[in-house]
């Protein structure tokens, strides 16, 4: 068995209305499976687990709302610790590094304010 850090989206769409905009959240998993694909399977399992509107009293921006599973935005093998390196993939511990993402942003002054958890205008890098 080996440890999968997979990224599922979730969002909230409007129950009587179109929307334009589109609150999302990515929820990472940590998942134990023989294989990527039974990762995939288990992820999408718990991602369908979220969906609902909480027994009618689920609102975003004031107006009633459900939460959607939107997929798997991408699924990583857990890498060992850094205090390991041993490569076994079946032990998660202090320091395993369960998942990533890369951003671009145009100017240290963004880069600054993204580290001090300010919103800034990123560039996702798949």
């Amino acid at each position: 068995m080996a440890w999968y850090a997979a990224s599922v989206v979730m969002y909230f769409q409007l129950k009587d209305e179109p929307q334009d905009d589109f609150y999302i959240w990515e929820n990472v998993y940590l998942i134990d499976a023989p294989d990527s694909a039974e990762a995939r399977r288990k992820a999408e399992y718990f991602g369908r687990l979220e969906e609902g509107d909480d027994d009618g009293t689920l609102t975003w921006n004031g107006r009633p709302a459900k939460q959607v599973y939107g997929g798997i935005r991408k699924l990583l093998t857990c890498a060992p610790s850094l205090t390991s390196r041993t490569g076994d993939s079946e032990t998660i511990e202090d320091g395993t590094e369960a998942t990533f993402s890369a951003f671009m942003v145009s100017s240290r002054k963004e880069l600054e304010a993204f580290i001090r958890g300010e919103s800034v205008q990123v560039t996702y890098e798949e």
